[in-house]
């Protein structure tokens, strides 16, 4: 079930990433205080709290373009394929598991740590069949401007991977878990620390230096795999990967 449960958190947000292309209006630019600047892209107050995020984005980027990293036709078909499968199966499995937790919450003999687990996941269960149904009637409002959104977003997952799998080729280190896809986390600070030595970015107020690298040197953040784990899953995305098996 947990497996199923991250491949469904991935492809709902493929699903609400399009929404939001659709949807929300384009922010308005806001004049504030210049803490940091990205390849000549000015960072103000207002990004102090994702200066990482940000920084290591537009950088990508511009690995992508450097590289000539971008999805094929062909595999942006595979993507939009197999998530569309693994979507139909984690409803059914989702249903499935709702309707055995109703029955095991029938049973008398349960402790009171058991009945709350239970009745956790069971929320859990509900809350995810909610927002999928709420996404459900946004699609049949929204269907063609989604269609050209969602393949736009499916890109965004499909170029992400390659970019890693790039970036993991040429740097090595250790990967991390993450619920939208393992993450080459050496890999991402090493080419931050040589963009920055070659001036690609700077913080310019150093108030926000220890808050920036935390991501990328704090290692009690993250879970990492093995040596092992890790190159699987940089060399393989994980739309597919085969559901392993529970035991």
């Amino acid at each position: 079930m947990k497996f199923t449960a991250v491949l469904l958190s991935m492809i709902c947000l493929i699903a609400q990433t399009a929404l939001a292309q659709v949807a929300q209006p384009s922010a308005t630019a806001v004049n504030e205080v210049v803490i940091a600047v990205v390849l000549g892209k000015k960072l103000t107050l207002k990004d102090k709290d994702k200066l990482g995020d940000i920084v290591l984005g537009v950088l990508l980027e511009q690995f992508a373009k450097d590289n000539k990293i971008e999805p094929t036709a062909e595999e942006l078909d595979v993507f939009i394929v197999k998530t569309a499968e693994m979507y139909k199966r984690s409803q059914v499995e989702f249903e499935e598991e709702r309707k055995k937790l109703i029955v095991e919450l029938k049973a008398s003999n349960l402790s009171e740590s058991e009945r709350e687990g239970k009745e956790a996941q069971l929320r859990n269960i509900a809350s995810i069949q909610s927002s999928d149904q709420e996404t459900k009637i946004l699609r049949k409002e929204l269907k063609k401007q989604l269609d050209t959104s969602e393949r736009q977003s499916s890109r965004s997952f499909v170029t992400r991977w390659k970019i890693n799998k790039a970036l993991y080729a040429k740097y090595g280190g250790r990967v991390i878990f993450q619920q939208l896809g393992a993450e080459p986390l050496d890999a991402y600070r090493d080419l931050l620390k040589e963009q920055e030595r070659k001036g690609a970015f700077q913080i310019l107020d150093k108030q926000y230096v220890p808050s920036f690298w935390r991501y990328f040197t704090d290692e009690a953040m993250h879970v990492f795999y093995s040596k092992d784990e890790g190159a699987k899953f940089m060399n393989t995305p994980w739309w597919m990967m085969e559901e392993p098996a529970e035991g």
